[in-house]
């Protein structure tokens, strides 16, 4: 009896199907209407592959990286200027004409000024940089940081990038003068991942990485630990796809703690360091971070002091604190700001976010650019012996050595070849803006809303035959005379375009010609048993990473 009694208050099979079907219909209504948002507006879009992840469920489940989903949804829209597409059930815009990209991205600016990252400012330490700022704040924060990569700063970094160069000679010296070929075979990706460690270390932040001399380096290890695949990482890029709600009430970094930990250890160290050796004078990245954030400070200080005079010891206490921070900083291009002190434009965190982008985008990006163009020229000897010839002509013209004046303008033919490789391997191969107002098309009723993202396939560009016929050949000629004055406005985006192109573009140009014409002076490049062609890349990588390393030999240059 009471067994029945306890079967008749369970729901019967009817109401659960029932109630199983109206969720399931509830569900699929919400997802068709999502996903009928660009067909609506009549814009061309790739019909998505799956309910739940849109257009990217290649891309989530790691069986296509990045760098080609995006190129796949470009060329899937071949025939149109723009189209639409889905991350889960979110609208996204492809731009796929160069005129309109130049148009988003320069001339309409204002509508598009922040990119696609979430803010995580309010708990993330090192999230507060360049890169993820947004609106005004970014602007004061680029604005200020702009000066570093002057003329005048790279000049003065000469001699510590000379210094780094030396550290490689020797290293590649003593690989090349062993009788076994074994020793001068090298992965192009850690050596030049070593090099650019300690060229930022040195230029950047004062610091000796040693990544060359010691293979247990620990900048090193922290260097390949930031972009090698962990399941946090995954699971967190699901979930902030999926539920970013998730991330930002568990206050959930994108950071590893021991990367964090490192960094900000590092940080502290070499900052108390220059307080306590101010005869040291310093002219890098760094010391204009202490510098901006002490002027700041002092500025506060005396707005502090001056409002409280004036309006007396108890009531300048309370009201110097706002007005004095309010005003020193709106007058440094700050934002609006309230009377708490952390609200400094330049208060720690911004100072130690930037620095660690700084670091990131410094070694990798350029390593990744440098051991393409090397995997390049072994891959094409006839370029390298070229180039050789270029370099060995202007260095006979300066008394055989190279200044800073002689690397950036009288290396033609090298910018061409550096230029050549940033188009067939962009180190950013995909570009994204949010609309912050909305926009309409020019010549279309589309309206591109507030809050939509928008996509540009920087790889897809650099490899489309429209622009760039034979993509797949390495071609430096693009890049000189009238070949490059042909080149499309919009359609080569290696460092991104318009306010937010990338503000260290001239230091990783100096930095790549400076090593280049050591490199290609004094050893030629071949290949070996291990050198794969055509590279295999990792779909695990947000970046565009070959699988298993980029191998080459190097041979000490022969010299008559």
């Amino acid at each position: 009896m009471a067994a029945f009694t306890v079967l008749s208050t369970l729901p019967s099979v009817t109401s659960v199907v029932l109630i199983v079907s109206s969720v399931a219909l509830c569900a699929a209504y919400y997802l068709h209407k999502k996903y009928s948002y660009w067909a609506k507006r009549g814009v061309p879009y790739v019909k998505p592959d799956s309910w739940f992840f849109g257009n990217t469920k290649e891309m989530i489940f790691q069986r296509e990286s990045t760098t080609f989903m995006f190129a796949r949804l470009y060329n899937e829209l071949a025939g149109h200027k723009f189209g639409g597409y889905y991350r889960n059930h979110k609208p996204f815009l492809v731009l796929r004409d160069p005129e309109l990209i130049r148009l988003i991205f320069v001339k309409n600016f204002s509508h598009f000024h922040d990119r696609n990252t979430p803010d995580e400012r309010d708990f993330d330490p090192l999230s507060r940089h360049l890169l993820n700022l947004r609106g005004q704040r970014w602007k004061n924060v680029r604005y200020k940081l702009t000066p570093t990569f002057s003329s005048g700063k790279l000049k003065g970094m000469h001699e510590l990038m000379q210094a780094c160069i030396l550290e490689l000679d020797d290293y590649l010296t003593k690989a090349t003068s062993g009788d076994s070929k074994d020793l001068n075979v090298q992965d192009l990706r850690e050596l030049m991942a070593k090099f650019t460690t300690d060229v930022i270390g040195a230029c950047a932040f004062g610091l000796n990485c040693n990544s060359i001399r010691d293979e247990n380096s620990e900048f090193r290890r922290i260097g390949r630990l930031i972009f090698s695949f962990s399941w946090r990482s995954y699971i967190r890029a699901i979930v902030l796809t999926l539920a970013p709600g998730i991330v930002m009430a568990t206050k959930w970094k994108s950071i590893r703690p021991e990367i964090e930990n490192f960094f900000m250890s590092v940080l502290k160290g070499a900052v108390e360091h220059r307080k306590s050796h101010t005869e040291q004078k310093r002219n890098d990245f760094l010391q204009l971070l202490i510098n901006i954030q002490a002027e700041e400070r002092k500025q506060l200080e005396s707005n502090r002091t001056q409002n409280g005079t004036q309006n007396g010891t108890q009531n300048g206490t309370q009201n110097g604190t706002q007005n004095g921070i309010q005003n020193g900083l709106q007058n440094g291009h700050a934002e609006s700001v309230s009377e708490k002190s952390k609200d400094i434009l330049f208060d720690d965190s911004v100072v130690a976010s930037n620095a660690f982008i700084f670091f990131i985008a410094g070694f990798e990006t350029t390593a990744s650019t440098l051991s393409y163009c090397l995997y390049e020229l072994a891959l094409n000897p006839d370029i390298g012996e070229k180039l050789y010839e270029e370099v060995e002509s202007v260095k006979q013209a300066h008394n055989g050595t190279l200044d800073y004046d002689a690397v950036n303008k009288e290396l033609v033919y090298m910018e061409a070849v550096i230029s050549e490789t940033l188009r067939k391997y962009p180190p950013a191969s995909v570009l994204g803006r949010r609309c912050n107002e909305a926009f309409q098309i020019p010549d279309t009723n589309v309206v591109i809303e507030e809050g939509v993202g928008v996509t540009v396939s920087v790889y897809g560009l650099h490899h489309d035959p429209q622009y760039f016929p034979e993509p797949e050949k390495f071609k430096p000629e693009r890049f000189m005379g009238e070949n490059k004055d042909k080149i499309v406005p919009g359609s080569y985006l290696p460092f991104g375009d318009g306010p937010r192109i990338c503000i260290g573009m001239r230091f990783a140009h100096y930095e790549m010609k400076s090593v280049l014409s050591y490199i290609i002076t004094n050893y030629t490049i071949h290949r070996c048993n291990k050198t794969v062609v055509p590279l295999q890349y990792d779909t695990r990588s947000v970046l565009h990473t070959p699988v298993g390393g980029v191998w080459v030999q190097f041979q000490k240059r022969l010299k008559l």
